[in-house]
């Protein structure tokens, strides 16, 4: 760690890249200071979870959405001369590759008028990526670096802020790991993918790989993939390769699934895309813990999401126009923002991939020209287009 960030007295803004769940741990460790992180408030609907981030300082934030509350507890922390920790990316990416920025943190950088830190964490994905729930042995570095000084902060503009933050934080793992070649010493270096790679790239079935060990296969068309001490793909079988790695699989799979949903749309609204049958639904209103409401197949359609809970009880239908937002959270779990309150929905089988959901939303807000709700790490061209 060099001297400048060693000797560095509070406050200050602790910026990182954002890979899993580890990376507070990880970055904070070796600050001679302790760091206030701040996280999605879905970790705190945990009883366990909300015990212990309160009693460690972490402030929550709403997943994309506009949240005034979190800029007042940051300015609240700083006041009382402690550091800040921020993954400016927002959420943790699926590929290793770093996920592009919100360009409101040069604001926040610029109002806290305070130094900033960066840790840019290397090999933190093949280490614990964000779909798996098994952690591998393997190498890990973490490079500090003081981006700013308060007196820099001060004269910088936000987009010269913004764009120096952006280079200093961008960060691939895949091509990192191709120049370094780590070993990854793990039985289980395929488990679990299927939470990231939920198109099948030979024939196209959605959510359809199995993944087992070290080994993936597709169960409509039986491509099957084994992953190597290095982390990249193999055939298992003989046959084309696709990608031997998940970043370019990943951005592959994210552009495919947006053309073919914005194909659907010019269709019948009651055209169905994707289903996830018999899931577990929560509800929470007003901040409240989640309630288990019952399990309904999850379907959405063009025109809205629907859930049919199987008891034939009830239908709670949430129309696109009146979606907050949608995104995926660890394991099979998907949290959706409708009118203020929160639904949880998880799927009912290992691997079900909640990543899918966002990705289609995004594609269909964007048809519809609802660019505000637009995450700005599902495809950044979304915003341009």
């Amino acid at each position: 760690m060099p001297a400048e960030v060693k000797l560095l007295k509070p406050p200050y803004l602790l910026l990182s890249n954002h890979v899993g769940f580890w990376d507070p741990f990880v970055v904070g460790n070796f600050l001679p200071h302790f760091v206030h992180f701040v996280s999605s408030d879905a970790a705190f609907r945990n009883k366990f979870q909300r015990f212990f981030l309160t009693r460690l300082g972490t402030i929550p934030k709403k997943k994309n959405m506009r949240d005034t509350k979190v800029i007042r507890d940051i300015l609240n922390v700083i006041a009382q001369g402690e550091s800040v920790g921020i993954f400016p990316e927002a959420v943790r990416n699926w590929s290793g590759s770093s996920f592009p920025m919100d360009p409101s943190i040069a604001k926040l950088i610029k109002l806290l008028n305070v130094p900033v830190v960066v840790p840019i964490m290397k090999g933190m994905h093949l280490f614990h990526p964000r779909w798996s729930g098994k952690i591998r042995r393997t190498k890990v570095v973490v490079f500090y670096q003081l981006l700013f000084t308060k007196a820099q902060v001060e004269k910088r503009t936000e987009k010269q802020i913004f764009t120096l933050l952006s280079e200093t934080i961008n960060h691939h793992e895949v091509a990192w790991q191709r120049q370094e070649m780590n070993h990854i010493r793990s039985k289980h270096k395929a488990e679990f993918i299927n939470h990231a790679l939920y198109l099948c790239p030979h024939c196209h079935a959605i959510d359809s790989f199995f993944a087992s060990g070290n080994e993936f296969a597709c169960t409509v068309c039986n491509y099957d993939l084994q992953i190597n001490d290095y982390g990249f793909f193999e055939r298992k079988s003989p046959g084309e390769l696709y990608f031997d790695n998940i970043s370019d699989w990943y951005n592959y799979e994210e552009q495919w699934l947006y053309n073919w949903v914005s194909q659907k749309l010019n269709g019948n609204p009651d055209t169905l895309l994707f289903e996830d049958k018999a899931s577990s639904v929560y509800h929470s209103s007003s901040g409240h813990d989640l309630k288990f409401i019952g399990k309904a197949d999850v379907q959405l359609y063009t025109n809205r999401i629907e859930m049919v809970f199987l008891d034939e009880s009830k239908i709670i239908t949430l129309d696109f126009e009146v979606l907050q937002t949608i995104n995926p959270q660890v394991k099979e779990m998907l949290e959706i923002y409708y009118n203020g309150d929160a639904y949880r929905v998880i799927g009912n089988r290992s691997g079900v991939s909640a990543l899918k959901w966002e990705v289609a939303v995004n594609a269909i807000w964007k048809n519809l020209g609802q660019t505000v709700k637009l995450s700005p790490y599902i495809l950044p061209n979304f915003r341009k287009n």
